[in-house]
């Protein structure tokens, strides 16, 4: 391998993370203003550090809460949060926040399903709650094989 394509490799794995970290900052101003603006620059900046490092599985992660929760897109974010967690199984929200743009769209088998397996390896006491709120909620609208 070429000094110069160990530079440009690095370079962009700096600059990913670059507009990843400013993604983030665009993301924290728009809650705290609620400024639809600043989500829509924060999913801009992740949508560049993805085209630099498309194995940047945070930002899949980030951006795609952002197409959910703050953007309405919840077919995107599915999309999103299920390559953030084919790239890092470890980001056990990953499977938490599909459930809930599942939700979203009324696939409330997936969503339980999600749910179900959030709360297999998920930690954080507070999604736990709710991913087992959710799943009692749910299931008397999941239709059950057979």
């Amino acid at each position: 391998m070429s000094l110069a394509l160990i530079l440009r490799q690095w370079l962009w794995h700096w600059q990913a993370r670059w507009y990843y970290l400013r993604g983030n900052t665009y993301r924290h101003f728009g809650n705290l203003y609620g400024d639809q603006q600043q989500y829509e620059a924060a999913v801009d900046d992740y949508t560049r550090a993805l085209s630099l490092d498309p194995r940047l599985a945070r930002a899949y992660l980030d951006r795609g809460i952002l197409y959910w929760r703050e953007l309405d897109h919840p077919r995107r974010a599915i999309q999103d949060l299920t390559t953030a967690e084919e790239l890092d199984p470890t980001l056990t929200e990953a499977r938490f926040n599909r459930g809930v743009a599942y939700q979203q769209l009324r696939e409330y088998d997936r969503a339980v399903a999600d749910f179900r397996a959030y709360l297999a390896v998920g930690t954080h006491p507070h999604w736990r709650e709710y991913a087992q709120k959710m799943i009692e909620e749910l299931s008397e609208w999941v239709v059950q094989p057979g």
